[in-house]
């Protein structure tokens, strides 16, 4: 049987191959067992591995991960042209039923190319699944029942489960890291804990730049953003999530003046009325006019920076240190 499993997270891709395995063979070694980097291997290879069923078994399982040949955007690897991707649509067409041809995909479903012939094959012949996200809630109930099975001696508050949800943001990586490394630090985790042990998530590290900024507290921003640069952030990444909050914000006092509620404010943008009333209480300390002024300039360092004409770091900074919301 051939298998596509597409999903953004290489844990959760992975523990789905293992179930399909698990169930297919059984026992698992290093004879009925095969996985694959697609960017390095030639997929003659893989079918060649596929059609032979080594001595003593029945049956077996290749894993390809990496398969950069179905996504939309073409991906350039160095085995490129010497890949027979026909010899590859003929296995597909005529699959050995004594092997599990698995392949991962890790993206979303929408930067799949559908009119891929090898898409095509595996649709015909095969099953195509999709690994949805978790809802916020789900994703509450992942973080605390995480603990009861791998750390059932740890205690954790309800609202530490809610804080490290919020900052593991539907990772399954960051959480298992995370939850770990929680559980050595102490038997009882408390919201401190996590807020001191666990980092926050970039998009809010680049909301609480613009609260800095809009409060006047130029120099607590340039602090900030030191230590994102400590950890390698890239200030055109920073650059584009500012953004992104300043338009946000002219939106929210647009809608504001024209007599919206917050409730009305985050149905029309899709946050939440919390959300909504925090913004809107921001609006009221600078003028759409500043707002897309600003804009303008996050604009204009953005180009200069990828254009090389400014020293990224240094010119993000600068930003920083000049803003006046007035």
């Amino acid at each position: 049987m051939v298998y596509l499993i597409i999903g953004k997270q290489n844990i959760s891709l992975r523990r789905q191959a293992k179930s399909i395995i698990k169930k297919a063979l059984g026992e698992v070694d290093l004879m009925n067992y095969v996985k694959f980097d697609a960017t390095n291997t030639l997929v003659q290879e893989i079918v060649d591995e596929a059609t032979f069923i080594p001595l003593g078994y029945d049956n077996k399982a290749v894993v390809v991960e990496n398969c950069y040949f179905l996504f939309k955007e073409k991906t350039k690897v160095k085995i490129d042209a010497d890949q027979n991707f026909d010899k590859l649509l003929d296995y597909l067409n005529h699959t050995d039923e004594a092997c599990e041809l698995i392949f991962l995909a890790n993206t979303s479903s929408n930067t799949i190319n559908e009119k891929s012939p090898i898409y095509d094959a595996i649709k015909n012949n095969g099953i195509i699944s999709t690994l949805e996200e978790p809802e916020d809630k789900k994703w509450k109930l992942v973080v605390a029942e995480y603990f009861k099975r791998k750390w059932p001696e740890t205690v954790i508050d309800y609202d530490a489960v809610e804080e490290l949800a919020r900052r593991t943001e539907k990772d399954y990586g960051l959480l298992f890291n995370n939850a770990d490394k929680l559980a050595l630090y102490t038997d009882h985790i408390t919201y401190e804990d996590v807020a001191l042990m666990v980092t926050r998530p970039l998009e809010e590290k680049a909301y609480l730049l613009v609260n800095y900024l809009l409060e006047n507290k130029n120099i607590d921003a340039v602090l900030l953003f030191r230590d994102l640069k400590s950890n390698k952030e890239e200030p055109v990444t920073l650059i584009n999530m500012i953004a992104n909050q300043f338009r946000l914000l002219n939106c929210v006092s647009y809608l504001s003046k024209h007599g919206y509620s917050d409730e009305e404010i985050g149905k029309e943008l899709g946050i939440n009325a919390v959300r909504a009333k925090i913004l809107r209480g921001n609006s009221r300390t600078i003028s759409q006019k500043k707002i897309k002024q600003t804009l303008e300039e996050l604009y204009q360092l953005d180009l200069q920076i990828k254009s090389g004409l400014v020293d990224r770091y240094y010119s993000f900074e600068l930003f920083l240190i000049n803003f006046k919301r007035n």
